[in-house]
């Protein structure tokens, strides 16, 4: 009975860990979970995978205790100590989220989301750390975390040779300020910032990883596989051109030599002849603005790949060769890598010097969405507005019309959705975590750094990706540090032995009495209960994404059937309320977009629907009120104010046919109130000195040419009256 208790907990943590990692792939293949179905559905599988768990460990019998006891690795109590804080603090940021869920946010469909993301998150962690207490498992996630980052890195170079069609993971750009060559590569992540992030994280474990591997001739074969993936890595980060992402990565190398002086000597020497190659293979990349010839590009890749392992395995044999001349060998070798490491800089620097020395457009960009972002924070800085408060709000109060969803700052976003009450929060389980590294496993730490360092500048934390990968190296960094922790405080390993004996009953002894405890039972089932809720709230919503994305290649009405069961699933879904809208009569849509209204009352896509709907229907009041409060919240659309103020015109030329005359004057005020805004806010634009008008702001000559019309409208007497008829716009419709 006891062995096969034990089996069946070995084989459902075993397959756990494969679930984990496979979810985890499919993470960062799906975009790196940025849209809102990949983390609904990828969140989905978390919880699942999270319920199966905890159902062997609460549902199992006490001989169960004893088994996973005997599988765990030594020192696991000090393992577990750092998953109730992170747990802790993602629960406190949960807390807050579902505070503004009952509260009304800006969006409540925004906010659902980040709880989903977080909770996802949570059950991440509390899956990862659970694989990680056994052996198997924490080898299982060290293999995990190397696939993805050969499945990240494999899939961008083979789409810059030709041989993988990547949508989207190429950014091509003729401004000088973006890209100095032309061609920036985003992966699967599609964005070049945090490709170059996550590709700098993945580069240096691997690099401070290096000191561990043996350099003698018995330990060839493993030191060549040890540096085989630096330069593909380095590489994928020198064609990102991510300025921000070469800063955290030096700045993490910065802060891990700091921590191991030790490491400084061998790494340089192992890492300087594949680091050159790279340098050289971004410049030969670079000059084919990533479109090399297929034949030619990878016998040059395959020729600098192997240079650079053997040259690197050359330089650390003449670092470690034995004899009288040791000393003067192993200054010989750092010398001769100090100069290839200086040499690939200023390869690097001389391809993008424009860019790396300049950049003040994007810098300048960077502080005006900041300041912005500010003033949009101080409206309730403590407890914030609640999910996608930057992208319901950003319209409606940027001070130039510059473009920018995202406000390039996960820092900022946190403080925007939660306050400084849930930044405080985020900033303890990152300041947690990298505590937590550097005691245990100082290694672990830059990988870390830079994934924390890049998002301040950048929208990094919209990438549910980088939260996972942030954990993930974190529970690997942990467990490794804590598996070949050495012996402190004067304990020798056999006092250390003994006190894990003692250790090991003692906890299945207490396990054992929670688990027979009623309250304990309670209390676990409720956490369970709350888990199942969560995870059929995020496969709900999930469902509502698919059925959204599915209805754009379907038939006419099918497309309404779908978007109607999106709805179903999830009625704060704005997207497919827009699009249901879209398809339906006027009358049909009034009803429809005022429900949605209630999920995102500052929504500008809704009341410009709604503004539309009533125009459609001759209720120009109505329209006008609408109008205005859409390009309240959206002020620098100059399609949308050109077509309100023709909208209204035409209304009021509509009434006039009618015989309304007092309807046609109100509607050509509000045409003419819209107008002299829309002409104030366009002149105010050139007082500026440095404009940023990336959204073409101006004052169209089509709206212009209203003003007389208008006041000649509001001039004249009243006209005949005429048979009503239904108003027909001859404006064709924007959405």
């Amino acid at each position: 009975m006891e062995s096969g208790c034990s089996f069946m907990v070995q084989t459902t943590f075993r397959y756990g860990a494969v679930m984990l990692i496979v979810l985890l792939l499919v993470a960062g293949v799906r975009t790196g979970m940025f849209f809102e179905v990949d983390i609904y559905l990828i969140g989905t599988g978390f919880g699942v995978l999270l319920l199966l768990m905890a159902g062997v460990r609460l549902f199992g019998t006490r001989r169960r205790v004893a088994a996973v006891q005997r599988v765990m690795m030594p020192d696991t109590l000090l393992f577990d100590r750092g998953l109730p804080v992170i747990l802790g603090c993602i629960c406190g940021i949960l807390l807050l989220y579902g505070f503004h869920g009952i509260r009304g946010p800006l969006s409540l469909e925004g906010t659902m989301k980040e709880i989903v993301l977080w909770g996802g998150c949570g059950a991440f962690a509390a899956a990862a750390w659970s694989v990680c207490r056994t052996a198997e498992g924490l080898k299982a996630m060290r293999m995990g975390w190397h696939l993805l980052g050969a499945i990240l890195c494999g899939s961008a170079l083979l789409a810059v040779y030709g041989l993988l069609e990547l949508p989207y993971g190429i950014h091509y750009t003729a401004d000088a300020a973006i890209s100095a060559t032309g061609a920036r590569l985003g992966g699967l992540l599609q964005y070049p910032n945090t490709f170059g992030a996550v590709m700098a994280a993945f580069l240096l474990e691997r690099l401070f990883a290096l000191p561990s591997v043996p350099w003698t001739r018995t330990g060839a074969f493993r030191a060549a596989a040890a540096l085989l993936p630096l330069l593909p890595y380095t590489a994928a980060l020198l064609l990102t051109e991510s300025r921000g992402a070469w800063l955290a990565a030096a700045l993490a190398c910065a802060a891990g030599f700091a921590k191991e002086r030790r490491a400084f000597a061998p790494l340089l020497v192992a890492a300087a002849a594949p680091l050159a190659s790279a340098a050289l293979l971004y410049r030969q990349l670079a000059a084919a603005q990533l479109a090399p010839a297929v034949l030619p590009g990878l016998l040059w890749l395959a020729g600098l790949w192997a240079g650079g392992v053997l040259a690197g395995l050359l330089l650390c044999r003449w670092r470690h060769s034995a004899g009288p001349r040791r000393r003067y060998a192993a200054s010989g070798a750092s010398v001769a890598a100090a100069l290839l490491v200086a040499a690939a800089g200023v390869l690097i620097l001389l391809q993008v010097q424009d860019r790396a020395l300049g950049g003040a457009v994007t810098l300048s960009a960077r502080r005006l969405m900041y300041s912005d972002a500010w003033q949009l924070a101080r409206s309730s800085l403590w407890l914030g507005r609640g999910g996608e408060t930057w992208r319901q709000s950003y319209l409606a109060i940027q001070s130039q019309p510059y473009v920018g969803a995202e406000v390039h700052s996960g820092y900022i976003d946190i403080l925007l959705d939660t306050g400084f009450i849930g930044l405080g929060l985020v900033l303890i389980l990152l300041i947690f975590v990298l505590t937590k590294l550097m005691q245990a496993n100082p290694r672990a730490m830059p990988p870390a750094i830079v994934l924390i360092a890049h998002a301040a500048v950048d929208f990094d934390w919209s990438f549910g990706l980088v939260w996972l990968l942030l954990l993930w190296i974190a529970a690997i960094g942990l467990a490794e540090g804590i598996s070949g922790q050495e012996p402190r405080h004067g304990h020798t390993a056999a006092q250390r032995r003994w006190q894990f004996k003692l250790a090991v009953p003692l906890l299945a002894v207490v396990r054992e009495g929670k688990q027979a405890h009623p309250a304990w039972r309670l209390l676990s089932l409720t956490a369970i209960l709350m888990l199942l809720g969560w995870t059929v709230l995020a496969a709900s919503f999930g469902i509502s994404e698919v059925n959204r994305r599915a209805a754009a290649s379907a038939s006419d009405g099918g497309q309404i059937a779908l978007l109607q069961s999106a709805l179903k699933w999830n009625p704060a879904n704005t997207s497919a309320a827009m699009s249901l809208s879209d398809r339906l009569q006027p009358n049909q849509r009034i009803p429809l977009l005022k429900r949605s209204m209630v999920y995102a009352p500052k929504h500008p896509g809704l009341s410009w629907r709604l503004a539309e709907a009533y125009s459609l229907r001759g209720e120009s009041k109505a329209a006008a009120a609408w109008y205005d409060r859409s390009l309240t919240l959206d002020r620098f659309n100059a399609v949308k104010q050109t077509r309100a103020v023709l909208k209204l015109a035409s209304l009021a030329d509509w009434h006039h046919t009618a015989g309304e005359q007092a309807e046609s004057i109100q509607a050509a005020r509000s045409a003419l109130a819209i107008l002299q805004r829309y002409r104030s806010l366009a002149g105010g634009l050139h007082d500026i000195t440095y404009l940023r008008n990336d959204r073409e702001f101006y004052l169209t000559v089509l709206a212009d040419r209203q003003v007389r019309r208008l006041e000649n409208m509001l001039g004249q007497g009243a006209y005949p009256r005429v048979a009503r008829r239904r108003f027909q716009s001859h404006i064709p419709p924007l959405y």
